[in-house]
């Protein structure tokens, strides 16, 4: 796996100047950059598509170490447009955040950015480009892909909610876990995902981690719930109730 080395409250300054003095001679203006909130629904992308393994280390830092550093952006009418933080937008993105942290770089009167297409956060394409063997990383990674695969599933966007879930609230949509994937577990740093019907978490990823938190003793477990854009029928729902799986007691642990 490739080395990955994501932006710190130390280095932005200058990662701010070196962008602000490339659009200066670019242009040939002089731009004023300051700090501020934005709204997240006015945030567009530059780029193309999101790295893999990039994309699921700043979705681990967010979620787990609340990694919040400032993106920078240009401004140009009522609209900001990522020049650097990308994935941490499209994470804010999808955990709702309503605004992000931001250096905003802003053209004098009778000037501007050029014309950027204004295209969805969350419609930038997600690209494999480096293998991820880190098996914490993995499972980072492994929510953000069943997010893309229901998305892709229902076509419509998808939302990723953090949160905490009484273990008797869960519902597990696989019968069967072998004990040693439960004992391989050391530390349950990597929340479940489940999507939510009528008050009970359906498990879609993290069966065996559910099932350790049990063992240990725990009333609940972290969780990140997928919640679609508008209100659906999950199939899995379905399959649950024909497997006859209602709680975390229906899992046959074999050896």
């Amino acid at each position: 796996m490739r080395k990955i080395e994501l932006a710190s409250w130390k280095d932005v300054p200058a990662r701010v100047d070196s962008i602000k003095r490339s659009l200066e001679i670019i242009y040939e203006v002089k731009l004023h950059a300051d700090l501020e909130d934005i709204p997240i629904d006015r945030l567009y992308p530059t780029e193309d598509f999101l790295e893999n393994d990039k994309l699921a280390l700043v979705f681990m830092k967010v979620v787990a170490e609340r990694y919040n550093v400032p993106i920078i952006t240009v401004k140009r009418g009522e609209d900001y447009f990522v020049l650097d933080g990308h994935h941490r937008s499209f994470i804010f993105k999808k955990l709702l955040k309503k605004t992000a942290r931001a250096y905003v770089l802003k053209f004098p009167d009778n000037t501007g950015y050029r014309n950027v297409p204004k295209r969805p956060l969350e419609e930038l394409p997600i690209k494999d480009v480096s293998a991820i063997d880190d098996l914490i990383l993995k499972a980072w990674q492994c929510t953000l892909s069943i997010l893309k695969h229901y998305e892709a599933l229902y076509n419509i966007p998808f939302y990723l909610k953090k949160t905490k879930v009484r273990l008797k609230d869960l519902v597990p949509t696989q019968s069967q876990v072998g004990k040693a994937q439960i004992d391989a577990i050391k530390e349950l740093s990597v929340p479940i995902i489940c999507i939510q019907h009528q008050r009970k978490c359906y498990i879609l990823d993290g069966h065996a981690r559910a099932l350790r938190a049990k063992h240990l003793g725990l009333k609940s477990i972290k969780t990140i719930i997928l919640t679609p854009a508008i209100q659906i029928d999950f199939g899995v729902v379905k399959t649950a109730r024909e497997m006859n799986l209602k709680s975390l007691e229906d899992i046959d642990i074999l050896a």
